[in-house]
């Protein structure tokens, strides 16, 4: 190994042991948010050139959530197969809820939950949220079954202290002004 190599081996040791001391990639400088964000991509065999990551603050840390390039990245390079095992309307509680199971090339497997309010909704609406049910569901249960206790996409924008944070991958800055985060829109409109 080379001087070069061997200072930046040691140099993402020491990100990686601020991300796992801290738990807060804020605490990183810009440089050591790109090399991280890269570095767990690699990890993973996710495409960072497909923004498969996001980054939103989360009880006051900066960290990262999945979007759906990284699930669907997943899916496709550990053989994950995903099966709609459940669906059902809790007419009581208005919600519709959809149950998945994940089964890795290994034979592993997972099950999870996506759930998402009805409540008055009806047409297009109604439409969008049985959908967004089963995305959920699938989601979810590939994170979990590729070992990942990250949230998804569809999930941040109804954790109510999350706010989505806008960090230029190239230089690791973070950038104003902050997006809204995925679906907090639609969520409001009823869809």
């Amino acid at each position: 190994m080379t001087q070069t190599t061997l200072e930046a081996n040691e140099s993402m040791a020491g990100v990686v042991e601020t991300v796992i001391i801290t738990g807060d990639l804020s605490k990183l400088e810009p440089s050591q948010r790109v090399s991280y964000y890269r570095s767990v991509c690699e990890s993973l065999g996710l495409n960072p050139l497909t923004r498969p990551m996001e980054y939103l603050v989360l009880n006051n840390r900066l960290t990262l959530y999945a979007r759906k390039d990284a699930t669907d990245q997943l899916r496709a390079s550990r053989g994950i197969s995903v099966e709609i095992t459940g669906r059902e309307f809790l007419g009581d509680a208005g919600l519709y809820v959809v149950t998945a199971r994940a089964v890795a090339k290994d034979g592993r497997s997972d099950e999870s939950v996506g759930a998402v309010s009805v409540k008055g909704l009806q047409g297009e609406s109604l439409a969008n949220a049985l959908m967004k049910a089963e995305t959920k569901a699938k989601r979810r249960v590939t994170l979990s079954v590729a070992g990942l206790g990250w949230l998804d996409e569809t999930e941040v924008a109804s954790v109510n202290d999350a706010r989505a944070v806008n960090v230029d991958l190239e230089t690791g800055e973070m950038v104003e002004p902050r997006r809204p985060l995925p679906g907090a829109v639609a969520d409001r409109e009823g869809r």
